[in-house]
């Protein structure tokens, strides 16, 4: 079977995420509104976003919050499933 290359994108986002010193959280509340959280590490940050979709009920459905890794040089990074 072959493998698929590797997306140039794929690739930078995978380097931003292997050198990420920090992991911003950010959940959607509204138009212009977000509940900010930030963690060291991405098991922080996982454990940061259950707590932002805790502490923010909404009668519409769930909620997905976005988890960036952020280098020390500021480039950030989406965190995906995988």
């Amino acid at each position: 079977m072959k493998r698929r290359k590797v997306h140039p994108a794929d690739a930078a986002n995978a380097a931003v995420l292997a050198n990420a010193v920090r992991y911003d959280v950010a959940l959607f509340l509204g138009t212009g509104r977000y509940a900010r959280a930030s963690a060291p590490t991405l098991e922080d940050a996982r454990i940061e976003a259950m707590r932002l979709v805790a502490d923010n009920p909404t009668p519409f459905g769930k909620r997905l919050p976005l988890i960036y890794g952020v280098t020390a040089e500021g480039r950030s990074a989406l965190v995906t499933s995988n």
